[in-house]
Order: structure tokens, then sequence, then C-alpha cells
């Protein structure tokens, strides 16, 4: 027990509980953000020296959607649906219609509009790299923005909370670059198929990039769920009495979400955010402020 002590107050900030002034909670808040521009800044100059690597047609890493076979992932993503319980002939439909539909996508290729638009778009994305990048830091940053307005015995959370976020903001990102956007691509390039498919460098990279954040943002739905009802606002009966509007907003939230409003991208962020609304029933099951109470009763 001493130990695991020991071992969080190493990683946890030292903290003094002295009230501060409006402005010095100001001055806290940007000297935060500083850090954490300084922290996206240093990983943007790190992926523009090894922009080769990230962007090249033939073996670049934000090309590889375009070099994922769509057929195979969309096998093995409704595979794992179906040995999770998820599945039934409606899944079966959509996954033959996305076959379908995958199968019969012409070429891509992608151009360059404008003299300046490989630099824009290497520098775009290296931005885009950067604040993965420097993900962790920038999440640890406004944890220990947000760390003194808990309670001393609240502050124990900290450590795992941090490691939580930060988890499922890579299974978001991971999830939305190797199975989200090889998915969406052909699917998309399949519509109108007597069109040829040139795309513009800008647009294949903004779009790329903004499913990867969009969807590590969206999975930290569990601990926000969990979050809120540590500190009391509701609790898991709330949530399980609400989830045929959890239904709803889910769908909202992705049509927002998602670049294209497309339903194939649409279901893609949907279907996992309906089985993370789930873990966050239990996390704020567990977590909730009440549940907390009887376990310290």
């Amino acid at each position: 027990m001493t130990q695991k002590v020991f071992a969080i107050k190493e990683v946890m900030p030292v903290l003094k509980d002295v009230p501060k002034t409006f402005f010095e909670h100001l001055g806290e808040f940007r000297s935060r953000i500083i850090k954490s521009a300084i922290t996206i800044m240093a990983g943007t100059i790190i992926s523009l020296v090894f922009s080769k690597r990230l962007f090249d047609l033939s073996d670049g890493l934000f090309t590889l959607p375009l070099r994922i076979s769509s057929t195979d992932i969309i096998t093995i993503f409704m595979g794992f649906l179906s040995r999770i319980g998820i599945g039934g002939s409606i899944v079966d439909l959509f996954q033959l219609y996305l076959q379908s539909k995958a199968s019969k996508t012409s070429i891509i290729t992608l151009f360059a509009a404008t003299p300046m638009e490989k630099f824009v778009v290497v520098f775009k994305a290296s931005f885009i790299v950067g604040v993965i990048i420097s993900a962790p830091i920038i999440i640890y940053q406004a944890w220990v923005f947000v760390l003194p307005a808990l309670k001393k015995n609240e502050r124990q959370y900290f450590v795992p909370l941090f490691i939580i976020t930060l988890f499922f903001f890579a299974i978001g990102a991971t999830f939305a670059f190797f199975i989200v956007t090889p998915i969406s691509i052909p699917i998309l390039a399949g519509f109108l198929p007597s069109i040829q498919n040139q795309w513009r460098i800008e647009s294949y990279f903004s779009f790329v990039a903004w499913i990867v954040l969009a969807f590590g943002v969206a999975f930290e739905l569990p601990v926000v769920m969990g979050f809120v009802a540590r500190i009391g606002i509701l609790d898991a009966r709330f949530f399980k009495k609400k989830r045929k509007f959890a239904v709803v907003g889910v769908f909202i939230i992705s049509a927002i979400l998602t670049p294209t409003q497309d339903p194939f991208t649409m279901s893609l962020m949907a279907i996992p955010l309906l089985f993370l609304y789930e873990v966050g029933i239990r996390f704020s099951d567990i977590f909730g402020k009440q549940k907390i109470s009887e376990l310290s009763g």
C-alpha cells in the first residue's frame, strides 16, 4: 500500500491547497496553453523532418489507407462485430453491400492543383501529426490544470484517468486510420463509377486527418461519462434510462464529426460509440459518487 501511494506521488505534480485568484488561474491556464503549443510545435517539426516517410504515395504512412485492401478490412471488422455479439441479418447485408461497393472502386489518383498545395498539405498534415504525437502531454496539461479543483481523496484517480484518457484516444485514432478510412475511401470513390477519382491531395489529407482526430475525441465518451458520474452530476441509472435518446444523440454526433456526412462513415463511427456508451455506463457505475461512497462505507 505504501509503495502504491509513493508511486502515485512520484507521477503526480506537487499541489498546495492554497486558494488562487481569478488572475492566478488565468495565468496558470496560459502557462498550460504555452507548454502544449511548444509541444505541438516540436511534434510538427519532427513530422516535417520525416515528411517523405509520412506522405509519400508509394510507402508513406498517410497514404496507407489507399493501399490497404478494403474488402479484407470489411471482412475482419464485421467478423469482430459478430464475435462481440453485434450481428444479424442487417449486419450481414451491410457487409455484402460494403464489399460490393468496395470491389467496384476505380483507381484513385491524387494531384496538386496549385504550386503551393504540396507544401501547404505537408505542413498541415505535419501539424496534425504533431498534435497526435503531443497528445499525451496535452492531455497531461489539461488534467494538471483541473487537478486542484478536486479533493485530496479524488486526486488518487489522476494517474489511472490520465492513462485511460490516453488509451481511448489512441484506440479511437487507430481504429479510424486502419479501419474507417480504408473502408470509407473506396466506398465514397465507388459512387458514379463512370467518373474518374482524381482527388486533390489537400482534400484527401484533410479527410484522413479529420477522421483520425474526430474518432480519437469521440472515443473519450466512456471517460467523460465516468468523470461526470464521479463528480455527482449524473449517474449510471440516468445513462441507462436515456439509452434511446443516446442512440439518437450518437448518430447526430457521428453526422457532425464525420467530414463527408455519408451514411457509411457515420455508421462506422456510430456503431463503436454505441458500444462505448455501454462501457461508459459501466464506468459511471464503478466510479460514480454514490458507488464510491457505498464502497468506502
